[in-house]
């Protein structure tokens, strides 16, 4: 054995590098965890045994940079998903990365500056064999967002890798990391309940990629979250937000109808005589982890919620289906996740089930990055049944134009799930509050939508309402005049304010004269590409548009005129073909459009990546 490796174990070892790096031999091979600089692929025959495969818990370059030195030796790497672009694309990582007047102080430039060869994704929650080895990935968010910790049973001892988690008794490795936006320490709470969680795994041993070894977790991590909590001293009120979660993190709203406590958009399961689990969306954990201020998609994990308390009150564990009201984010991200781990069904209107599907086709807002698969698409003003409870749909439009009211009877009750199209300015409904529309024009709306909505729920006359962000709430007349009072508002405000007369030229209250698609094209070879679309008449007569794309020099694309009525919307299709051995990332392109001779502009684009394997 080389002196470079000191042995902690029978089959596991240690190299200290710019991190520890730990070498754990199983019956079919070896694990490296983290890779330093790559000082183990020099010592990597003494260790090694079969196959080896590095396993890495965060994107820091001081734990990754090394794994390329491995993978020319032929090592496979396995990386946290959710830092897919810091591992892939450092080089455009960077090119995007915000430089001035940044207030956004994440260590997202502490990553990889080359590529690394990542061979797969270590998935949150699941267990994967590694050298014959179980190993289960705890998502632990910390010094990253996306960072995962590894636990492994390994001899007679469960094995906990966790990275920068915790690094010593009661210590971590370094807080400046943990400052994810201009000078708080949010990231501190989501290590807070990263070591709450990997302490529920029962680990014998932590083995950190800063410090030491650690023998006694449980009081290691008791330690940790009592100094964490000396952060008061110097940023008052900081300990309010930390606490341990209730293992009953559900609330009964009606017998067969349960609210997740801690989800960050509203999570609400049905519960079927059959017992099956219905889920009314699945949103983002707020309580587990802080969100940076700067919005990205690896800032925005999906964390499991509301199954414990479901688990308590039902002894149901999974879901076996969820119903989506709209696309966004915070509605939607967690889909993926119980997709994979329960099989969960998704059910969606079929006016967004392509938005769901085909996220790289719409420049719409809180669009999440993640094709999601939609099982069966529903039709609106139409009743079917989930586990023999009827369920309606009804199209709505001024939040997003995506979306759906949901209407359902459950328990002798009158359910109306009415997403995030309507709140008040206290919250939730309560006497005298005054409607907020949480109208958002880039995700579409037109006059009156609000008017059709309050007509719906008039229709309807509910017994609950359960929204996107609210507690669930009883009606009485008095909301019914109050939203009236919105809607009418709504339109009469637009009317005062914009361009939007009969006889005059505008794009609605919208304001978007067309849209292309796909909006992100992938070209990876080059070739010609079909672009479609619609266009938007903005005249109160019958005219012709002609429609054209603005391109780079030696780029090519066909042009069209379209007939169309009085305000009247349509598709259109159209090849465009960049020039010969072009290499662009996001290329903007625009859909220039004149009508009836006036011209418009430039009314939308698409942007386009052609001769680059990874998009």
């Amino acid at each position: 054995m080389s002196t470079a490796w000191e042995t902690l174990a029978d089959g596991l070892h240690l190299l200290r590098d710019s991190c520890l790096v730990y070498a754990v031999r199983g019956p079919e091979g070896t694990v490296i965890v983290n890779a330093g600089t790559g000082l183990a692929a020099d010592h990597l025959n003494d260790v090694a045994d079969g196959p080896v495969t590095v396993l890495l818990t965060h994107h820091f370059r001081d734990h990754t940079d090394g794994a390329v030195r491995l993978a020319e030796k032929g090592a496979r790497v396995v990386a946290p998903y959710w830092e897919q672009e810091y591992f892939l694309d450092p080089e455009q990582h960077f090119r995007e990365r915000q430089i001035w007047n940044s207030y956004d102080n994440r260590w997202d430039r502490f990553s990889p500056l080359r590529p690394i060869p990542v061979h797969d994704w270590a998935m949150d929650y699941e267990t994967r064999s590694m050298a014959g080895l179980a190993w289960e990935v705890v998502p632990t968010p910390g010094v990253t967002g996306a960072a995962s910790s590894y636990v492994v049973e390994h001899g007679e001892r469960r094995l906990a890798f966790v990275g920068e988690v915790i690094c010593g008794h009661g210590r971590t490795g370094r807080l400046a990391p943990l400052q994810y936006n201009y000078n708080d320490l949010s990231g501190l709470h989501s290590l807070w309940h990263s070591t709450a969680r990997l302490i529920a795994h029962e680990p014998d041993v932590m083995l950190p990629s800063l410090g030491a070894p650690i023998d006694d977790p449980g009081a290691a991590v008791k330690a940790f979250q009592g100094n964490a909590l000396e952060i008061g001293r110097i940023q008052p009120g900081f300990g309010d937000g930390l606490r341990d979660l209730d293992s009953d993190d559900v609330e009964e709203v009606l017998p067969h109808l349960y609210r997740s406590k801690y989800s960050g958009a509203e999570t609400h399961f049905v519960i079927s005589k059959s017992g099956k689990v219905l889920s009314l969306d699945y949103g983002y954990h707020n309580a587990a982890a802080a969100f940076p201020g700067k919005s990205h998609p690896s800032n925005r994990r999906p964390l499991l919620h509301g199954l414990a308390g479901l688990k308590q009150h039902t002894g149901l564990d999974r879901i076996d289906t969820v119903l989506v009201t709209h696309f966004h984010d915070d509605h939607v991200n967690g889909i993926p996740l119980v997709r994979r781990l329960f099989g969960a069904q998704v059910w969606a209107a079929d006016s967004f089930a392509d938005v769901l599907e085909q996220p790289m086709r719409y420049d719409r807002p809180c669009l999440w990055h993640e094709p999601i698969q939609v099982d069966r698409r529903l039709p609106t003003d139409e009743t079917f049944e989930w586990e023999g409870i009827p369920i309606t749909l009804y199209a709505m439009s001024g939040h997003t134009r995506f979306a759906t009211l949901v209407s359902f009877q459950l328990d002798g009750k009158r359910v109306v799930h009415t997403g995030d199209q309507i709140f008040y300015d206290s919250g939730g409904w309560k006497p005298g509050a005054r409607m907020n529309t949480n109208h958002v024009y880039k995700n579409g709306l037109d006059l009156g939508c609000y008017l059709a909505t309050v007509d719906i729920l008039e229709s309807i006359h509910p017994d609950l309402v359960i929204t996107g962000h609210t507690q669930p709430f009883t009606v009485a007349d008095e909301w019914y005049r109050e939203i009236r009072r919105g809607a009418e508002a709504f339109d009469d405000v637009h009317r005062k304010l914009m361009i939007l007369g009969d006889d005059e030229a505008h794009f609605g209250a919208e304001s978007q004269g067309g849209k292309l698609k796909p909006y992100r094209l992938h070209l990876p070879d080059g070739g010609t590409a079909q672009m479609d679309g619609w266009v938007l008449n903005p005249l109160p007569r019958a005219a012709t548009a002609h429609l054209r794309l603005l391109l780079p020099d030696g780029w090519t694309a066909g042009e069209a005129a379209i007939e169309l009525g009085p305000r009247e919307q349509k598709a259109f299709e159209l090849q465009l073909t960049p020039a010969a051995g072009a290499a662009c990332r996001r290329q903007p392109v625009g859909l220039d459009v004149t009508v009836d001779g006036q011209p418009f502009g430039q009314v939308a684009e698409a942007l386009v990546t052609v001769g680059h394997l990874r998009f």
